[in-house]
């Protein structure tokens, strides 16, 4: 059988993180996505954005990382050539995905009205910082100033610190995994309709929706976050991270029997023989003794072996891992979430980079290729349009098109 999304043609004219993550989504299920990219640079991911020491050659591991599996053609959008080209693509295309600035679009002349014309079939997703219409629909936007605006930052940190943004991009990608459902749902529409979508994807809507324990917290109950560090919004003091021989863990501890567990393996008894520990309205009233107790016990044993000795009592804890150590999980190679992918032009070896969240038991997420450099597939794709070598050389000489950079 083939993946769900072998046969569905998508063009992609996203840059940075969330677009991209998008549309790896698809082409790890089967989808053939074309990657239309400037000519002078290309994503911004590629060498302006985050250092990387290939960088240089324009392949900087950011843009390896969410770019694998899908074609390039580089394309200047701004020339009319250009754009007629790009709409000569969206006739053959089931999924159109953009990342353009309000009002950029609107230049380029592919919003929904001009790309439904020549497509009326066409699944069109619109991913903006604020959505595509609204007082901030204009608005250039980040992960870090969404984080901002969403409130996250504000629910995140310590006392001493101050709110603080994550040091990775959960609003790129969480926005990135929600469009894919969006755009797959609107394809699964598609299939009982026969009609074409615009879906209109905001940064900010996503942030809030990964938020959505929190904001009902406050439009419910009325209640704002605090900044609590690594401890939990329980306030329960079993629940947080503890110094341990070598390192930290980090324990959810939340539960009498979790409490239990704990005592019976640190050997500090039974929890209910002690009034001040007995239940939780007890550990919160005497949080510092209880928290003073189990640092003092941790520090006799190591991380690895206190998550080890804890978690085969149900407790849910785990050490601290560096990002050298979470790869290097014997469940994460279970699971097979780092594919090994061939080796893109210029390099050596192949690399290990991330797939689906999930496994299939039939036909599931892999990998169709190695991340190309800027306009590797300019050729090959403009052929299948029906242009000719000479069609192809001319639009290069123009810098209409770009050729592949190594």
């Amino acid at each position: 059988m083939s993946r769900a999304f072998d046969g569905i043609r998508v063009i992609d004219f996203t840059q940075v993180l969330s677009g991209p993550f998008l549309t790896l989504q698809l082409a790890l299920l089967g989808a053939e996505v074309i990657k239309v990219e400037p000519p002078q640079g290309g994503d911004q991911m590629r060498d302006r954005m985050l250092p990387s020491p290939h960088m240089d050659r324009g392949m900087a591991s950011p843009f390896l990382a969410l770019n694998h599996s899908k074609r390039s053609l580089a394309l200047d959008l701004k020339d009319p050539r250009g754009r007629q080209i790009a709409l000569d693509l969206i006739r053959t295309a089931d999924v159109v995905v953009h990342n353009f600035r309000g009002g950029v679009v609107d230049r380029l002349d592919l919003g929904w009205d001009a790309v439904r014309a020549v497509n009326p079939k066409v699944v069109y997703c619109a991913l903006t910082g604020y959505g595509s219409t609204g007082p901030k629909a204009a608005e250039a936007a980040y992960d870090g100033a969404v984080q901002a605006a969403s409130g996250m930052m504000m629910g995140n940190g310590h006392a001493g610190t101050g709110p603080t943004r994550t040091g990775y991009f959960p609003v790129d990608l969480f926005t990135g995994q929600a469009g894919a459902f969006a755009v797959a749902a609107a394809l699964f529409r598609r299939e009982r309709t026969g009609e074409g979508q615009c879906v209109d994807l905001s940064m900010l809507d996503s942030a809030l929706a990964i938020q959505a324990p929190s904001v009902c917290q406050y439009t419910v109950d009325g209640m704002l976050p605090d900044l609590i560090g690594n401890s939990s919004a329980t306030n329960l003091p079993t629940a947080g991270s503890f110094p341990t021989a070598d390192g930290l863990v980090l324990m959810s501890a939340t539960m009498q029997h979790h409490v239990e567990a704990i005592f019976a393996e640190a050997g500090l008894g039974d929890p209910k023989a002690d009034p001040r520990f007995a239940d939780s309205a007890a550990r919160r009233a005497n949080g510092d003794a209880l928290r003073a107790t189990l640092v003092e016990a941790f520090a006799t044993d190591s991380a690895s072996s206190w998550a080890a000795r804890l978690g085969k009592r149900g407790v849910p804890i785990a050490k601290v891992n560096t990002m050298a150590e979470a790869v290097a999980e014997p469940q994460l190679e279970h699971r097979g979430i780092l594919l090994e992918v061939p080796a893109p032009r210029g390099f050596d070896a192949p690399m290990r980079l991330i797939g689906a969240p999930f496994t299939a038991d039939t036909d599931g997420p892999a990998a169709a290729g190695p991340p190309p450099v800027l306009g590797q597939d300019g050729g090959a794709i403009l052929r299948e349009l029906g242009m000719t070598e000479a069609d192809i050389a001319a639009l290069r000489e123009a810098g209409v098109v770009g050729a592949a950079t190594a």
